[in-house]
């Protein structure tokens, strides 16, 4: 293994020799013939995202992220990467005793006041030794070398369970020390495809290069669009396996809360295109974004719950549908719906919904079409996201086996959107086929949608009963000592 120097305070390349030449000479070359055969940007960049493979595989691709630095002011570059060796949540940044990381070019020093300043917040927490035998943000830096001429660096891997939330926090942390003369790279490599990486859905055939390449292109198109919510469920809905996401992530609330401007798609390419094997593929994308720097802006409050639509209550069944394409083909379909719908008023508001999924036909009778049906009584998350989790449960609905795709022609899809719960004081006040129904006792709950009463034709004891026993609860105890809920909904559904 290549070693810079016997320096302590310098954080020793892991991975020189093997995923790039370990010589200065043999690297300078790779790199400049990559950076050379890069476009410049006709406008200043002042954010990437670059695969991290072996330059053999990926170089090209991260020379033309990379490239659209060149030029450029820059008085730090902020890189974030995925930790591959070690587990943890939260972000972590380099050991307190290291001042620089070597590579055969030379030294790149640690902007050592940014680093304190972000490591007093317990977002930035994580390991510092989770960087020792990390590549993924190490072979970025020969081309940072190159294009910025050894810019100072903040180097910070985000560990795999670090919650949605907490991304947030990482990336309004970031934005104190963020400025019009700094750069931010996220390293990352898209799909890993194969038994080996634990995501291996599509055949080993002649369309798998073809059909990878369309959902890396599908995926990274939403980042470039700056679309941090298409982004995440079309990365958690698919299981689709980029390794950098959550790096991706803290980048995309950042632009989103602080930036003016735009991205674009540079490159998709895959490990095929060198290998020209099939049992692991890795897809690599390179983006940039061209724009400036803004102070943080807080997102508004949701919006109040309105009447929807037909057009939104159509688009929210649409989406329920790309959800089960998604989930069960693992495509590209939940990036498609964000590229066609942009979510906002009251698809944007909390509101409490379910998702029903149901036969087309079945011989046994209406009462029997029931595929799946989950939800969420509580207006807690914008519709759109209850909407994506709703879909996935009711498609694993533990009543039932657990939908397979070659049923995805066979079932139609019902999106009920609450209106908010309100208590009744005697049975009586339940208007059957207007009112869904809570009965919650005994630390139990259960709920009917307005709906299900038409679909059985039962009288109001019947229903209440068996709304009981669906709580686990004594068919009777509507009558006493059960709290009852009633609501409306709006109903949409595939057959219009």
């Amino acid at each position: 293994m290549f070693r810079f120097s016997t320096d302590e305070t310098v954080r020793q390349p892991a991975v020189a020799g093997s995923f790039y030449p370990g010589t200065p000479d043999e690297l300078l070359k790779v790199v400049t013939e990559g950076l050379t055969a890069a476009p410049e940007p006709a406008q200043p960049c002042i954010a990437a995202i670059a695969p991290h493979a072996g330059y053999c595989y990926s170089g090209g691709t991260a020379a033309r992220a990379l490239a659209s630095l060149k030029g450029q002011p820059c008085s730090r570059v902020v890189l974030l990467g995925p930790a591959h060796t070690m587990g943890f949540s939260g972000a972590a940044l380099p050991r307190k005793a290291i001042r620089a990381f070597g590579t055969p070019l030379g030294e790149v020093p640690i902007d050592g006041e940014s680093v304190a300043g972000l490591a007093q917040h317990p977002e930035f927490s994580g390991p510092g030794r989770a960087h020792d035998a990390e590549h993924c943000l190490e072979v970025e830096l020969p081309f940072l070398q190159a294009v910025l001429d050894s810019p100072p660096v903040v180097p910070i891997l985000i560990g795999s369970t670090t919650p949605r939330d907490d991304l947030l926090k990482i990336a309004r942390r970031l934005s104190a020390i963020v400025d019009e003369t700094t750069r931010v790279v996220v390293s990352t490599d898209f799909t890993h495809h194969g038994h080996a990486y634990g995501f291996a859905p599509f055949p080993r055939d002649r369309h798998l290069e073809k059909r990878l390449k369309r959902l890396g292109s599908a995926t990274v198109r939403r980042a470039a669009a700056l679309d941090a919510r298409g982004f995440f469920h079309q990365v958690e809905v698919s299981g689709d396996s980029v390794c950098g996401a959550k790096p991706v992530l803290v980048l995309l609330e950042l632009l989103d809360h602080a930036f003016e401007g735009k991205g674009e798609v540079l490159e998709v390419t895959t490990s095929a295109e060198v290998s020209r094997s099939w049992d692991q593929v890795v897809t690599y994308a390179a983006a940039r974004y061209t724009g400036r720097w803004l102070p943080w802006r807080d997102a508004g409050r949701p919006s109040a719950m309105a009447t929807l639509s037909p057009a939104e209550g159509s688009s929210l069944v649409a989406l329920a549908r790309a959800t089960l394409c998604s989930l069960l083909r693992h495509d590209e379909s939940v990036a498609g719906w964000f590229e066609v719908f942009t979510p906002a008023g009251a698809l944007l508001a909390e509101a409490g919904v379910f998702v029903s999924i149901h036969r087309r036909q079945d011989i046994r009778g209406r009462n029997e079409r029931l595929r799946g049906c989950i939800g969420t009584i509580e207006p807690t998350h914008a519709l759109v996201d209850a909407i994506v989790h709703n879909t996935c449960a009711a498609a694993r609905d533990p009543r039932f086996p657990p939908l397979r795709a070659e049923e995805l022609g066979q079932v139609e899809i019902e999106v009920s959107v609450m209106s908010p719960l309100r208590p009744i004081h005697e049975p009586g006040e339940l208007q059957l086929g207007e009112h869904g129904v809570v009965i919650s006792h005994a630390g139990r709950r259960a709920l009917f949608l307005p709906q299900v009463a038409q679909m059985t034709g039962w009288d109001r004891d019947i229903f209440l009963s068996q709304l009981a026993l669906k709580a686990g609860l004594p068919a009777g105890c509507w009558r006493t000592g059960a709290r009852l809920e009633v609501f409306t909904a709006q109903v949409f559904s595939e057959q219009g």
